[in-house]
């Protein structure tokens, strides 16, 4: 167990990966140690020579050779490294701030497109059309959240969301450089959409021809489908749907076509629409197993950046060129260069040549414990997906088990390698995770069924789903621990609070207590989900009623369980005086608990050093309130 909670929750070897231009080369960013680095499979792993400053987001030049870094600081800048001349360039554009690339994986032509906010703090864009030549501003108006353009770099739609959740489509007129006009007589609204199916409608991308756009909204039976809108008529048909289950999609770079749906489920799916890739997908799931996630490709669809995740080894990136047939395991792992990591790539190459199975054995210095698929019936006869992970060794079951609930939730848990469940599988636990009803990926319907819910049959679910665990002597219903984020915290508490007592622990971090003060906070926010969360949730005046039966604060004097509250000290969302109250409360009726805000953190905690410490407190805590009893 020793060293557990940093190997599950410290600084990743790298995150942000990205895949050059011409396929031959895979960037990323380190939470270890600063810097950009860049493998080529024939070279190894550098660093790019940028200084010691973090950078903070990157991309690859669309011509190829060079590479923007955004790096932080007490000022962020944008850079542009050209590998071929070693020189560096300022490209920052002039009044820019909190700058981030947009639609970094979306391969572009000759530009790129900076977000961030200008020195009023309002959202701006700028287009990079040459390190060369000064950034151009993207004139948009105020609210829009986001820009596509065609394959030739042309802007040709926009995106806003109204105050009541709406969607609003509009369709730039263009200047000779192919630039957003701006103001209202400038561009105009295509298509609007409004709540409740706007709340789970999103823009994917455009046409070639830069006349469609095509969006993720409700088709047959109220699963997600691809839907078309034509620009110019704002009328829309369906293309890709199946009524059962929800559908994502992968479109090709250059044509702009539908070329791989992703299928929601218990477990992901992926359906590839063109024979080619069908075939070239069953060659790679023979030799690599698991489940993939596409992390990039080039624009002639050659060559593809992917995860896979076979549930038996640590996830693992491959850089995947199907002309060649080739996929070689991408060291994201190693680090910074040097002699023994570049002896490593090597030998991940040589391992490559001979199997998955080698390159798995070269990869993987922890072997995973199995995440199990199940199904859990519910009280009113739904049935929930969920995913169990046992401890690994000679413990035998009933196990002390944590129950980890989601955030959200309009989120879910997905099949796969979880850092939580895996920590608590090290140190002898089990873990079941479960996509109560309001969780995405199930279909309308299904994440309907939790609107006005909190602290309802939502929590039902989660009652439901530790039921079955004991039921099928999974758990020991004696050593149970329930711990969640966000919405994940909200539900632990209530666990503790407002419900039966089921649980020994209960461990809320980020979490709302006072649900019509939260509501109340989000209302008056310009939080991008603010319609959501008033749909689903209710409303602060209208609703207080019910909002207050349902706050943790309002049982505070009836808690049964030991709690923990965890919270970032600048959380946006959720305002820290939730957990502080909270605690105050539990204080003043003598009940058991223990606070932590960790200054710096925001709604959810990401700092390495703040991951670890906050692991090695609830396993303090898990390790007392779970121990096994004398009987």
């Amino acid at each position: 167990m020793r060293g557990a909670e940093r190997r599950w929750f410290g600084a990743e070897p790298a995150v942000h990966l990205a895949l050059s231009p011409d396929g031959r080369a895979v960037s990323w960013q380190s939470e270890r140690e600063p810097g950009l680095f860049v493998w080529r499979p024939e070279e190894g792993v550098r660093r790019l020579p940028l200084g010691r400053a973090p950078i903070v987001d990157h991309a690859w030049w669309p011509e190829g050779g060079a590479v923007l870094a955004v790096v932080g600081g007490d000022t962020q800048r944008a850079v542009v490294y050209d590998e071929a001349t070693g020189r560096t360039t300022d490209v920052t554009p002039e009044g820019l701030a909190q700058i981030h690339v947009v639609d970094r994986d979306q391969p572009r032509l000759r530009s790129l497109l900076l977000g961030g906010a200008d020195v009023e703090g309002r959202r701006a864009w700028h287009l990079l059309a040459a390190p060369s030549v000064p950034a151009r501003r993207v004139q948009v108006d105020a609210g829009t959240g986001r820009l596509f353009s065609d394959p030739g770099d042309r802007l040709c739609a926009a995106t806003t969301r109204a105050t009541d959740g709406s969607l609003v489509v509009h369709a730039p007129a263009r200047t000779e450089e192919g630039l957003m006009a701006a103001g209202a007589d400038g561009r105009w609204e295509v298509w609007r959409s409004g709540p409740p199916g706007s709340l789970v409608t999103h823009p994917v991308d455009v046409t070639a021809d830069g006349h469609g756009l095509y969006l993720s909204g409700p088709c047959r039976g109220g699963f997600l489908g691809v839907r078309l809108l034509d620009l110019r008529t704002g009328k829309v048909r369906t293309v890709l749907d199946d009524g059962e289950h929800d559908l994502d999609v992968v479109l090709h770079p250059v044509t702009r076509l539908p070329q791989l749906a992703l299928v929601s489920g218990a477990r992901q799916e992926h359906r590839a629409l063109a024979p080619d890739l069908a075939a070239d997908l069953g060659d790679l799931g023979a030799r690599h197993p698991g489940e993939l996630q596409l992390a990039g490709l080039t624009r002639d669809n050659i060559t593809w950046l992917v995860r896979i995740d076979d549930g038996e080894t640590p996830p693992r990136h491959l850089l995947w060129n199907r002309a060649a047939n080739t996929a070689l395991p991408v060291p994201v792992e190693l680090g910074a260069p040097g002699p023994a990591r570049r002896a490593a790539t090597h030998l991940l190459s040589a391992a490559a040549r001979l199997g998955p199975g080698a390159a798995r054995r070269v990869t993987s210095g922890v072997r995973v414990a199995p995440t199990l698929t199940v199904a859990i019936p519910a009280r009113d006869g739904l049935t929930l997906d969920g995913y169990l992970v046992t401890p690994a060794g000679g413990a035998a079951p009933p196990y002390p088990t944590v129950l980890l609930v989601h955030g959200g939730p309009w989120s879910r848990d997905s099949w796969g390698l979880s850092p939580e469940a895996q920590w608590l599988a090290e140190r002898g636990y089990a873990s079941l995770r479960v996509n109560f009803r309001g969780s995405e990926g199930y279909g309308t319907r299904f994440l309907d069924l939790g609107r006005g819910e909190w602290g309802g049959a939502m929590q039902d679910d989660l009652e439901d789903a530790l039921r079955w665990a004991v039921a099928e002597g999974h758990t020991d219903p004696d050593r149970v621990a329930v711990m969640g984020q966000s919405y994940g915290g909200y539900a632990a508490l209530m666990a503790a609070t407002a419900r039966p007592k089921a649980f020994a622990l209960a461990v809320a971090v980020c979490a709302p207590t006072d649900l019509v003060a939260f509501v109340r906070h989000v209302r008056e926010s310009s939080h991008h989900e603010r319609a959501h969360f008033l749909h689903r949730i209710g409303d602060p005046d209208e609703d207080a009623e019910l909002l207050r039966a349902r706050s943790p604060l309002t049982h505070a004097a009836a808690c049964h369980t030991p709690v923990l509250l965890v919270h970032g000290g600048d959380d946006p969302l959720v305002p820290s005086t939730h957990a502080t109250t909270m605690a105050a409360a539990l204080a003043g009726h003598g009940h058991p608990h223990h606070c932590l805000v960790l200054s710096g953190e925001g709604h959810g905690i990401t700092r390495p050093a703040n991951r670890i410490r906050l692991a090695r407190v609830v396993g303090r805590q898990l390790a007392f309130h779970l121990r096994k009893r004398r009987t």
